[in-house]
């Protein structure tokens, strides 16, 4: 219970910037819930003065009265509504956009470590459910709550005897109430996972189509969808059915407090210490209890479902981003990289992706990494970018240690072209000027001409303010791959990641493309990681690796002649496997 407290007040933290409409919508809320007790009490005097003492003032002031507190209370009402409403909107808007700031945060292990979909589900699933507990659940909470100690109040003042006997049910549904919260609340849990390998499970399969009809798996991932659906509908039903026992017990025993309050009534006005009116007006505020009740009782698990998301995101958000404690700017980089025996493994993985790696590449140095799938090969890539950090020794830029490098200063010595390009869902020209937002048109051309892009972008219907489609879909693996080029030309940064950056291209566009690349590559440091040798005859420095480690290194003609590793990697075929982590 104090978990839950302490988790609902830091969720209405998020409302802490909006204090003054928050102000507003409690003093609304107030009004509206004093005005509560008026029925019941205009009814005492109704009953005893108007229908039975039959008094001429009271059959006009009772009906005046009554409408214009009915007119006050629809005014509170709706200021409390619209207030609350705006408040919780501003804050999951706040909340959501937080949310999605840390996740671009957030270190690539922490990201790699998620289940599939579970990034995307705190967006689109959790953030609802907290949604509803900030708005809907704060407005009945305040709201009912205060209806609630306002009708006690005036039930009180009016046969406190009565109120002792509907007192008593309350230690009962605050049990009921707990034991429902912390079912509901572990129940949201598990669906909340559930929804997460569901939203993954979509995107996966929606990204995977082709090889879907390809291979003809159509039942086999329909039966994956339909067990993960099982499994989320049981969890849904698990919940359905504990809110709903809930309810009916509270009334029920409500309904047992009611029947017990008539009969002690009866006693009392059978000994004239009730009048008629009194009895009225009692048996009136305890039936409007109810409905306060009720609302209490019900978003119960409205609440629960809240705070189980908001776990779930405060969770996300205590997670430490990537670590960036250094300061300050760097001028552009010479472009010298020195590994200094650095060893590294992956998270969750026994053996080393490197080990004693060892090697310095000079400013304006293509140096060619090449080796099989798991050599180690993309794993140094990854650490020069600073996606993960070495578990042993250093690696220098310029002779300064990365870690001391501000984290945004040093990727922007850095520009990227790879396999599988990734496009925006935008225009030619902001995916080409995506490194460098603020571009001149003419500088976007220039790139895009350096990168023999120009010459099909032209040919599309709005040129560079064409869209290319989610990820570039409205485009070829060719054209894709230019534009990638384009952006690392306009990027113009002093150290070069090439992933065979030609590998998509068609005979003609990959010759136009290698003399690019011989341009983007003068005056640069470049690191190209080879999976066809014919790429890298012209490479300064080849390094082939093997189980993290270098085995040999030098130049095409000197390896080849060697007869060594580099060599047999040549007898074997052009074509060398490769992965991500490799």
């Amino acid at each position: 219970m104090k978990a839950s407290f302490q988790l609902y007040r830091r969720l209405l933290g998020s409302a802490r910037p909006y204090l003054k409409v928050v102000a507003l919508s409690i003093v609304a809320m107030i009004a509206a819930a004093s005005l509560e007790p008026v029925l019941p009490a205009l009814l005492k005097p109704l009953v005893d003065e108007s229908l039975i003492k039959k008094n001429a003032v009271a059959q006009w002031q009772v009906p005046l009265f009554l409408m214009l507190a009915f007119l006050a209370k629809g005014v509170a009402e709706y200021v409390a509504s619209v207030s609350s409403q705006w408040i919780a909107n501003k804050a999951i808007t706040d909340l959501r956009q937080q949310v999605f700031r840390h996740q671009m945060h957030l270190p690539i292990p922490v990201h790699q470590a998620e289940t599939g979909g579970r990034m995307l589900s705190r967006i689109l699933y959790d953030i609802p459910q907290v949604g509803a507990a900030l708005s809907n659940a704060w407005i009945i909470v305040v709201r009912d709550t205060l209806i609630i100690i306002g009708l006690t109040g005036y039930l009180i003042y009016t046969a406190w005897e009565l109120t002792l006997v509907i007192v008593a049910i309350a230690p009962v549904v605050a049990w009921l109430i707990r034991v429902a919260s912390r079912k509901l609340r572990g129940s949201n849990r598990d669906m909340q996972e559930t929804t997460g390998r569901m939203t993954g499970m979509v995107e996966e399969t929606l990204g995977g189509v082709r090889e879907i009809k390809l291979f003809g798996t159509h039942d086999h991932e329909d039966r994956r969808f339909a067990a993960v659906s099982e499994t989320l509908r049981q969890q849904t039903m698990r919940t359905v059915r504990v809110s709903a026992v809930n309810v009916p017990l509270v009334q029920v025993l409500a309904a047992a407090a009611v029947a017990t309050v008539i009969w002690t009534a009866g006693s009392l006005s059978a000994q004239d210490k009730l009048s008629p009116g009194e009895f009225v007006s009692f048996v009136t505020a305890m039936s409007m209890l109810f409905e306060p009740i009720r609302r209490l009782t019900n978003i119960n698990a409205v609440i629960q479902r809240g705070l189980a998301g908001a776990q779930s995101i405060f969770e996300l958000l205590d997670t430490p981003p990537e670590v960036d404690s250094a300061s300050g700017s760097l001028p552009r980089a010479k472009g010298e990289l020195v590994f200094d025996d650095v060893s590294f493994a992956y998270p969750g993985q026994g053996g080393l992706a490197l080990q004693g790696f060892s090697l310095a590449v000079h400013p304006g140095q293509t140096v060619a990494l090449v080796g099989a799938s798991g050599s180690g090969k993309s794993t140094l890539v990854n650490l020069v970018a600073r996606f993960f950090e070495p578990g042993s020794g250093r690696i220098l830029l310029d002779g300064q240690p990365l870690a001391s490098l501000p984290l945004a200063h040093l990727r922007a010595q850095l520009g990227w072209v790879g396999q599988q390009v990734v496009l925006f869902d935008d225009t030619v020209a902001a995916n080409i000027a995506y490194g460098r937002p603020g571009a001149s048109e003419a500088d976007i051309r220039a790139a895009a001409r350096a990168a023999h892009a120009l010459e099909f972008i032209d040919k599309l219907p709005d040129g560079l303010a064409t869209r290319v489609g989610a990820n570039g879909s409205l485009l070829s693996g060719g054209q894709r791959q230019r534009i990638a080029i384009a952006r690392a030309f306009l990027r113009d940064a002093p150290i070069l990641l090439l992933d065979e950056a030609t590998s998509a291209l068609d005979n003609e566009s990959e010759r136009a493309v290698k003399d690019a690349l011989v341009e983007l590559r003068k005056n640069r440091t470049v690191i190209v990681i080879a999976h066809r040798l014919s790429t890298i005859h012209d490479a300064d420095l080849i390094v082939v690796m093997e189980r993290g480690r270098i085995v040999e290194t030098g130049t095409h003609a000197g390896l080849q002649a060697g007869g060594g590793a580099y060599a047999r990697l040549l007898a074997s075929g052009e074509a060398i496997p490769d992965n991500v982590e490799g």
